[in-house]
């Protein structure tokens, strides 16, 4: 892996590991119809890159390419290949979600022109609602301009996943919507398909198992300090800055070439366009409203602002992964890991759909990551039937509400000491099994 992890892009050069095996597929970078989506699997192992975003026919489709285009490297020693587990499940349920959604005359890029329509409105809302606060220093206006913040966090999100257009430029146009927040679509990247999605809530892989660590305890497997009785306290006044810690984290990780468990390579390029853009978000949000609404109300619409959007980004996703029962075996088939490790609340339902993003069908989306979120709906009961026939539970809370209590239970479990946790397993939420509650 050290010699493979030289080969990430920095000379030209593009290696990636795929069952164990090492291809070379720098000639075909600049033809990948995913556009720099391929990047991302460069000098690390990409099994679940490679096939979670190869969506319905596509796959074999990817694999015969592959076979043509690349160069085959060999074999990565033994020691250090992946398990790779039984690839059962996932050939199950992608067969059938492809079937599914046949049948109802879709593909599984059906629908994405309505991610895209939603970036275009909701950037035009929020730059309104941006002049309209420093045109009446008002308070209404930067929540407002909060919860369209929030929305384009989502929309970011579906971007930078592909599950925006099959035009990789498109995706590329909303996934940048990350910049316009206050962080970095490159290190967003980085740090949520590659870490999270590649091991989810699997310690020493997944960061989101260490963010704010040791002032907060997000995985049973880091040590318990004190302090972390009160660690629900302490994060949910943390939520309100969660935006706004990227400006700063976001350079601290470009210096370091890492975020987390994850290296990279960067471009002075990628150095100048972040710069340029965190300069552009600090003339909008602080100097801009600083010199129009005097540096109290300028900087005070801001942070109402940025915390509204953060309580409702972050408020949505960190439900999803933080619960009792998510941590995942190492040997089993990436696709088994993506269920056994997430969580859903209002699976199936279509209204919770498009106010979460489509982040309340977790399941669904760590499993095809590309696909429009407005498709999750119609595949989640074929997704869950599956999970039951291959004996893999299929956690679907309720509503947010209950699965927003599972997580406060659990990081409270997570503060106490072994014999003061009293936590069930599946608190608020339906069976283990995927079984209708009640």
């Amino acid at each position: 892996m050290e010699e493979i992890g030289r080969h990430d892009g920095r000379d030209g050069s593009y290696w990636m590991v795929l069952d164990g095996e090492v291809y070379d597929v720098s000639e075909f970078v600049a033809d990948h119809p995913g556009g720099r989506l391929i990047t991302l699997a460069a000098g690390r192992q990409a099994t679940s890159l490679f096939e979670s975003y190869h969506l319905g026919a596509s796959l074999p489709r990817a694999r015969r390419v592959l076979a043509c285009r690349a160069r085959h490297l060999g074999g990565l020693v033994v020691s250090q290949r992946e398990p790779a587990g039984d690839p059962a499940f996932f050939e199950a349920v992608r067969h059938r979600v492809s079937a599914v959604l046949a049948d109802r005359g879709l593909d599984p890029h059906a629908r994405r022109w309505m991610v895209g329509a939603e970036a275009i409105v909701v950037v035009g809302l929020f730059l309104l609602v941006w002049g309209l606060r420093l045109w009446f220093g008002s308070y209404l206006a930067a929540v407002a301009g909060g919860l369209l913040l929030g929305r384009l966090g989502f929309l970011m999100h579906s971007g930078n996943h592909a599950g925006v257009s099959r035009r990789s430029a498109r995706n590329a146009a909303v996934g940048g919507l990350m910049d316009v927040i206050g962080g970095s679509s490159y290190v967003w990247q980085m740090e949520h398909q590659v870490a999270h999605h590649g091991k989810p809530n699997v310690y020493g892989h997944d960061n989101d198992c260490e963010i704010a660590a040791p002032v907060l305890r997000f995985h049973p497997a880091q040590p318990r300090r004190p302090w972390h009785r009160v660690q629900v306290v302490v994060l949910g006044v943390a939520l309100s800055i969660g935006l706004v810690k990227w400006l700063v984290s976001d350079f601290v990780h470009l210096a370091q070439r890492r975020v987390g468990n994850v290296e990279f390579h960067t471009s002075r390029t990628i150095w100048c366009r972040i710069v340029a853009l965190k300069a552009l978000w600090v003339a909008m949000h602080v100097v801009i409203p600083i010199v129009v609404l005097g540096p109290l109300t300028g900087l005070a619409t801001t942070v109402v602002m940025m915390a509204v959007g953060s309580y409702y980004t972050e408020g949505i996703f960190i439900v999803n992964h933080l619960q009792r029962g998510l941590v995942p075996p190492d040997d089993v088939h990436w696709a088994q890991q993506q269920v056994l490790g997430t969580c859903n609340w209002r699976g199936g339902s279509h209204w919770a759909n498009v106010v979460s993003g489509g982040l309340n069908h977790q399941i669904e989306h760590h499993l095809f990551p590309g696909m429009s979120f407005h498709l999750y709906p119609t595949i989640a009961p074929v997704v869950r039937q599956t999970c039951e026939e291959f004996g893999l539970p299929y956690r679907n809370y309720r509503g947010f509400v209950p699965a927003l209590l599972g997580t406060v239970s659990y990081l409270h479990q997570l503060g106490r000491a072994p014999k003061d946790c009293r936590v069930p397993d599946f608190p608020g939420g339906e069976a283990a099994t995927g079984s209708p509650p009640g």
